[in-house]
């Protein structure tokens, strides 16, 4: 045996492991070994002698959506369990191509008795009579012991078995007792004496001893399905098996198996050897069994010529037997007992040597533990009471029981073509059990595996695998996918089954629609193949579809598959392509394609459909709209076949943030984008129609000026439903453009900081919808709207003062550099009177005239590229000038008292005379009115006294109030 390493993509483990096989004798399927540190996973190794122990698996019996379906191992019409426990490890086979492991297959076969008196399980002669026996307990066949010559023609057909391998342990020994089924089985059972058998066959000049036994099998479950009886052709299978074609769908092209049996003389004959394993693998593609009508055994009538007639190509996949379940589990008596009450008949491996063989009692069994078998057998039932005394002494047999055992080398051998076994064996392995239908209720078989050779990987709790189809069956019409098989070498299965539909990504099986709210949970009491009815799931033509199986609890399930393997005798090769079979760890991984493992792998998952009278699709009344945020339309649908919407259809939107719809198919626009608005019958979830909704943004409006300064400039505009973006483009002076901003939806004002004091922008708005990997949507552009940045307004203040003097103040204007300041009559233009810096907020102006109405303006400056650039302002209002200063021209004396004089100013309204003498404070003692008035006579001056005066010109305002100009005093004595 070699080991060969195996090293997997990405270095997750992945452990595919194939048995030997030789002609007529099990193909051992191997195991995956599990994540080799932690047993987490795919095993990566290939390994000869991995002990493993199946997990358990829960009895269940619902088969609804969303519930559990099981196969037992029974029959369809049995109700009653048959789930088996693993008692012992499981002995993993690694794949062997070396000459020395092939021996040559059996050939030759036994000649007939003479005397046939005797006929065995055709319902005249009952196992356990013991009426023909010389002494008590011995069964002679012949009622006495045979002659030698009798004897030597009897043990000449064991003189041709060879050897080719040894057998290996499933792990599947089922001695549990099932619910049910009453502990206690009769000491005798006979399946023939029920009529469940049929004839015995002669598979000479041929070792075909495998197909002999499945043929058998079938031909068991149909009888015991009361479906009558068949003779189904051995030749078909044997010459298919070895020379198959693509099958009927088209997805198995480049499969081959190879076969390389010889017969006794080194031709190369494909009916030496197979097993029915393989032969079960092979079955399961349906790919036979076909009636011995229509595909006779190629010899003559005397089973002593080979006539060299094959099959047509045509025949590859004719079928009257369909097989639906095949079990495979080790030898023990209980084991036994189970499958064959379950199914009536079960075949089994053994080492076949004359030295252990009573040709008188036709009884047989090998003493010792041994691994060598070479020929297949089927088992019909057992008789607890059998004497041991039948055996012959070297065979060892200590107790009573022995199982009823039809063999394939004619009537003429053994009882009738029946011999017993013991009990004790201890070379008895692989025991195989079958059913299978003959009008299958979903014809369309979907597979890729379409190679036989055995390999399997674990499958740790919560690993998936997947098989991806195009749905292609109905050539035009729909299909209605209703069974799906799947394969494993252990027992106690816990799967769960999920099924996409119109799957968008090839290499992606889930990324199409799930059939099932619920996976439907599936279990698997025996390692083999098993078919599981799950709930319809509708196909539309030409649609992928993928079958998801997940391990849904068990500590790891040995699952079967298909890869590159040799066995010496034939080779397997199967053509594997990617986007067909995937695997991951968990739902959260990302598929892996089972193309990238070395070797590559394809589990064996198939899918059974039917086709139905007419095309299933869904329709709309639109298949495009467009609509602005807020907007409402509403779709129609219809479907093409009435059971796909019976229970309603279902909306549904790829973005509800984009646009919604509701029961009714009602859209309502939200956000800019584009949504896809998808349909479908309850009934037919993966058979969609869909519209494409392209929701638009409105142009942006409302763009207008909120503030400006030397250096930014503010806009705002109107708010767009459904956008979360703007973005502000502007153009220069020189017309070149420059988008500048992108502000979120909730802000709809922008200040531009980038600009030139004294420059004039153009500004245009654009609203806009992002999301992250999507594209971007775009309202229609804003009119433009232009503004300068120019420097803020002066706003000048003005007061006079007595001088006269005005005085004009201002806030300082930010960025300026320097103020300008201005002076203005009443109905003559602007005059500058000052420059200041930036650090001077006021200006005393004093070259005025008195009782004169002047208005003030002052203009911020900035240094610009060598030129000022003025700033607004904003004028004060006009005001009036104070007084000028009243001189006294003279005082003098009177008669009465001291006259004073002084120079009128004509737009005076009055005068305010004041006096003081010495260090005394001013007091005003008179006013005169008019502004012609120059002169005042102080008649109260007293003689002798030095007296200071003052004269104030004055304005009375509008408001009332006089304003007095200033003044110049004068001293005088009377």
């Amino acid at each position: 045996m070699k080991r060969l390493q195996l090293v997997r993509k990405k270095l997750l483990p992945l452990l595919l492991c194939v048995a030997v096989a030789g002609s007529q004798v099990p193909v051992m399927a191997a195991d995956v070994e599990g994540f080799s540190d932690s047993a987490e996973g795919f095993n990566e190794e290939w390994s000869e002698d991995t002990q493993t122990q199946p997990a358990e698996a829960e009895d269940t019996t619902e088969t609804a959506e969303g519930n559990t379906t099981e196969n037992t191992g029974i029959p369809d019409e049995q109700t009653e369990d048959i789930a088996e426990a693993a008692d012992g490890d499981t002995e993993d086979i690694a794949l062997q191509s070396s000459e020395e492991d092939t021996e040559t297959p059996e050939t030759s076969e036994g000649s007939s008795s003479d005397s046939q008196e005797d006929t065995f399980g055709d319902g005249e002669e009952s196992f356990g009579d013991a009426s023909d026996s010389g002494e008590s307990g011995i069964e002679y066949i012949k009622g006495r012991p045979l002659t030698e010559e009798e004897e030597q023609e009897q043990l000449a057909p064991f003189d041709n078995l060879t050897s080719y391998s040894t057998a290996v342990e499933i792990g599947n020994d089922v001695d549990e007792v099932p619910m049910g089924r009453a502990a206690a089985y009769p000491s005798y059972y006979n399946a023939a004496d029920q009529g469940y058998v049929t004839s015995v066959k002669n598979q000479e000049p041929y070792g075909m001893c495998w197909a002999f036994g499945m043929a058998s099998l079938l031909e068991t479950s149909f009888l015991t399905q009361d479906l009558g009886t068949y003779d189904l052709s051995e030749e078909h299978l044997a010459y298919f098996f070895a020379n198959r074609k693509n099958d009927p769908l088209g997805n198995t092209y480049g499969d081959v198996n190879k076969h390389m049996g010889t017969d006794d003389k080194g031709n190369a004959d494909y009916h030496e050897g197979g097993n029915d394993l393989l032969a079960s693998m092979f079955l399961s593609t349906w790919s036979g069994m076909t009636t011995e009508g229509d595909v006779p055994l190629a010899t003559d009538s005397t089973h002593t010529q080979k006539t060299g007639v094959t099959p047509a190509a045509s025949k590859a996949y004719n079928a009257a037997a369909y097989l639906k379940n095949a079990y495979f589990s080790d030898y023990s008596v209980n084991a036994m007992k189970k499958l064959l009450v379950a199914n009536n008949s079960v075949t089994v491996m053994y080492n076949a040597q004359n030295a252990y063989y009573n040709a008188s009692t036709a009884a047989y069994s090998y003493p010792t533990s041994t691994k060598n078998v070479n020929h297949v057998v089927t088992v019909v039932g057992w008789d607890d009471n059998y004497s041991a005394k039948n055996f012959r002494a070297s065979s060892q047999v200590k107790g009573d029981g022995a199982w009823i055992v039809k063999n394939s080398w004619g009537t003429g051998w053994g009882k009738s073509g029946y011999f017993y076994m013991s009990y004790e064996d201890k070379s008895v392995s692989e025991l195989v059990a079958a059913t299978a239908v003959n009008t299958p209720k979903y014809r369309n078989n979907y597979f890729y595996d379409g190679t036989s050779g055995l390999g399997s990987i674990r499958m740790y709790a919560g690993e998936q695998l997947s098989t991806v189809f195009r749905a292609s069956a109905g050539n035009g019409k729909a299909e209605s996918l209703g069974e799906v098989t799947l394969s494993s070498m252990s027992a106690n299965n816990s799967y769960t089954v999920q099924v996409y539909t119109n799957l968008k990504d090839a290499s992606d099986p889930t990324s199409g629609t799930p059939a099932y709210s619920t996976p439907v949970s599936c279990s698997q009491p025996m390692a083999g193949v098993m078919t599981f009815q799950i709930p319809e799931v509708l196909l539309s033509q030409n649609s992928l579809y993928s079958i998801v199986v997940t391990n849904a609890g068990s500590t790891y399930i040995k699952y079967c598959v298909e890869a590159e393997v040799s066995y010496g005798w034939c080779s397997f090769s199967p053509s594997i392509v990617s986007d067909q079979s995937f695997l991951r760890y968990n739902a959260e991984d990302t598929w892996m394609d089972a193309v990238e493992f070395n070797p590559s792998v394809t589990p064996r998952i198939k899918a059974h459909t039917r086709t139905l009278s007419s095309a299933a699709r869904m329709q709309l009344s639109s298949s495009e709209i467009s609509l602005y945020s807020g907007d409402q339309k509403t779709l129609n649908a219809s479907a093409t076949r009435s059971e796909m919407d019976a229970s309603g259809i279902v909306w549904e939107s790829s973005d509800t943030s984009v646009a919604a719809v509701n029961g009714s198919g009602v859209v309502t626009a939200k956000n800019p984008g584009t949504a896809t608005i998808t349909c479908y019958g309850k009934n037919a979830r993966g058979i969609r129609a869909t519209c494409k909704v392209t929701v638009k943004l409105r142009q942006t409006t409302g763009v207008k000026l909120v503030s400006k300064a030397f250096n930014r400039i503010r806009i705002s505009w109107k708010a767009v439903p459904g956008c979360n973006r703007y973005a502000i483009y502007r153009w220069d002076e020189s017309g070149n453009s420059k988008k500048m901003a992108t502000v979120a939806a909730d802000v709809v004002t922008w200040q531009d900081t980038a600009v030139k004091t004294g420059s004039t922008y153009t500004y245009r708005i654009r609203a806009s919808y992002v999301r992250s990997g999507k594209k971007t949507v775009y309202g229609a552009v804003s009119s433009p709207f232009s503004a300068k940045a120019e420097l803020g307004k002066a706003r000048a203040v003005a007061e006079a003062v007595s001088g006269p003097c005005n005085r004009v103040s201002w806030k300082k204007v930010s960025g300026a550099s320097g103020y300008y300041i201005y002076r203005k009559l009443q109905g003559k233009s602007w005059v500058r009177i000052g420059t200041v810096n930036n650090k001077v907020l006021s200006w005393q102006d004093t070259k005025i005239e008195g009782i004169t109405s002047y208005a003030y303006a002052v203009r911020p400056y900035k240094n610009v590229d060598g030129k000022k650039v003025l700033g607004g302002y904003q004028a004060s209002s006009y005001i009036l000038s104070y007084p000028e200063l009243q001189k006294i021209s003279s005082v003098r004396k009177t008669s009465r008292g001291l006259k004073i004089c002084w120079k009128a100013q004509k737009k005076a309204d009055c005068y305010q005379i004041y006096r003081k003498t010495g260090k005394g404070s001013w007091k005003k003692i008179s006013t005169v009115s008019g502004g012609s008035r120059s002169s005042f006579e102080d008649k109260t001056a007293k003689k002798g006294t030095t007296y200071y005066y003052a004269v104030r010109a004055g304005i009375k305002t509008s408001g009332g109030k006089v304003l007095c100009g200033g003044y110049a005093a004068k001293a005088a004595k009377r």
